[in-house]
């Protein structure tokens, strides 16, 4: 009787591990549901700041791939707490934020690759075009 439990436990495990690997967390089917079947091409990157503490605008620099070798595409001042680039997927951007802190100049660096996210909608790939890549430029507490 224990033995006919535990393979029953088994197999359920066994079951539940094999179709979690199979489909994705979002894979659906509803027809009532929007589905965008058309990729985007461009998605937006957010930036977001931490207020300065030296009170005086932040010194912001946007780069098209990374910092040492990507194109500079923006460099701007800011006493905002967020910033939005709508920029093409499948690309690498990284952004800087100078702060000064106690009379000390800190650098906050941040880097990702903007992509698009798609799902299953029942025989369909969806597309989401409200994503959204954010880089956080905030300082450690």
């Amino acid at each position: 009787m224990k033995n006919s439990i535990k393979t029953i436990l088994l197999a359920f495990t066994a079951i539940l591990i094999i179709s979690s690997c199979t489909k994705s967390s979002k894979d659906i089917c509803d027809t009532n549901q929007i589905c965008y079947t058309q990729a985007p091409d461009d998605l937006y990157v957010k930036l977001e700041f931490s207020t300065n503490p030296s009170s005086t605008p932040i010194e912001v620099k946007f780069y098209q791939g990374n910092m040492d070798n990507g194109t500079l595409y923006d460099h701007f001042y800011t006493t905002n707490s967020v910033e939005y680039y709508l920029m093409p997927v499948n690309e690498r951007y990284t952004a800087t934020a100078k702060y000064l802190v106690d009379g000390d100049t800190v650098m906050v660096i941040n880097s990702d690759k903007l992509t698009r996210e798609s799902y299953q909608n029942c025989d369909e790939t969806c597309y989401d075009w409200d994503d959204e890549m954010i880089l956080n430029m905030k300082l450690k507490k």
